[in-house]
């Protein structure tokens, strides 16, 4: 009789220690977890909501390289109202003339590649970015508005740097806007690569 209670109580604790290691290899759920299967994986409704959402704002290759044009019109542009700046400064007619000129041509680059940029959204992304492209459009008018009034300024036969520097000041503002604005839409599109924009 003692060998078989010997024999009992081995199989009794071989039985018991095969489960727990099985239960071990299931995920560390130990003895009487749900049958030993590992943690559900199934995604929040919220979770999938933001990753279908990211996935409809993320920008396409050729959107990616439209946006990049877009930031170097505006930083060049925005070079240009500056370099103005510091010519109306010195009140230097004829420079303040050819760089004026100049930097109308290059406002109105930015203001194109901005409105090609933006056709260039499909209609979920327009939607999604409603916002930030309503901040767009405003900061384009604004800008459209100040370079036709530098164009006027810098097309007289008498041109007055009061007037030319003014423009170039609010020339800056609005390209640093813009800028801003920009960098908001890029975020929210996936763009990465805006170093041209700062």
């Amino acid at each position: 009789m003692n060998r078989v209670s010997w024999l009992a109580c081995g199989t009794a604790l071989l039985f018991l220690h095969s489960s727990l290691l099985l239960a071990q290899h299931h995920g560390s759920h130990g003895v009487g977890a749900a049958g030993g299967l590992p943690p559900s994986t199934v995604s929040k409704p919220d979770d999938l909501s933001d990753f279908k959402k990211a996935l409809a704002l993320q920008a396409t290759p050729d959107q990616l390289e439209q946006f990049q044009r877009l930031t170097q019109s505006t930083q060049a542009a925005r070079k240009g109202a500056q370099e103005l700046l510091q010519l109306a400064e010195k009140q230097s007619i004829g420079d303040l003339f050819r760089s004026g000129d100049l930097l109308t041509s290059t406002v109105d680059e930015a203001h194109t590649s901005s409105q090609r940029f933006m056709q260039s959204l499909s209609p979920t992304q327009k939607s999604q970015l409603k916002d930030a492209a309503k901040k767009l459009a405003r900061a384009n008018s604004e800008l459209r508005k100040i370079n036709k009034s530098l164009s006027e300024h810098v097309s007289r036969s008498a041109i007055d740097s009061k007037e030319i520097t003014a423009d170039a000041e609010k020339l800056n503002k609005a390209l640093s806007d813009l800028q801003i604005t920009q960098l908001e839409i890029a975020n929210q599109m996936g763009i990465q690569d805006t170093e041209d924009s700062q």
